[in-house]
């Protein structure tokens, strides 16, 4: 489920003159997409809906100016309830009637353009947090918003382009997030 949510073409902020703000600090590194060129970044907030699981999707993606196409993800993937404002992240089963997918809550990746260089993922045991909040403007869209901080560990590392070689675990902390909506469910 994941990863089929990571390859589709979502919805990007940026393309409707709205002000997206997405930052962490990654070991104690900025990560701040916010204040970079807009045409070297993508964030997104969807909600997709799997059978009658509906999912909601923050992904911030920034590209290295200087070792280009290579590039930095912080996806995290949640089950969705719009009273919901706080969700634990570590990884979590999802039973739907067809099976049952592993839900990786929080994941961050590196890619040398369309090729993975690493994956890390958050464990069952992670105290990571995630909270959600939702604010109607003017115009009727929809902004969602809150904090994250989350652990994730090195699931593969195939590359020996990636910029975290050493780093096993990765300490995403003082994560922030201010993003358009984009409700993919059918109503």
């Amino acid at each position: 489920m994941f990863l089929l949510l990571s390859n589709c073409t979502l919805f990007n902020s940026n393309e409707k003159n709205f002000e997206s703000t997405f930052k962490a600090e990654i070991n104690g590194e900025k990560f701040d997409i916010t204040e970079t060129n807009e045409k070297l970044v993508q964030v997104i907030a969807s909600i997709s809906e799997n059978e009658d699981i509906s999912f909601l999707f923050i992904h911030g993606k920034m590209y290295n100016q200087n070792v280009y196409p290579f590039n930095e993800i912080i996806d995290i993937a949640v089950p969705w309830e719009e009273s919901t404002k706080f969700h634990p992240l570590g990884s979590d089963t999802v039973f739907f009637k067809s099976g049952f997918y592993w839900i990786k809550r929080g994941m961050y990746s590196e890619w040398d353009g369309d090729a993975r260089i690493s994956n890390y993922i958050t464990k069952p045991d992670n105290q990571g947090s995630f909270s959600v909040n939702i604010e109607e403007l003017e115009n009727g869209d929809r902004v969602v918003y809150g904090q994250f901080d989350f652990t994730v560990v090195m699931e593969d590392r195939g590359d020996e382009l990636s910029q975290r070689i050493g780093q096993d675990t990765l300490h995403i902390t003082n994560g922030e997030y201010r993003l358009l909506l984009d409700d993919r469910r059918e109503d």
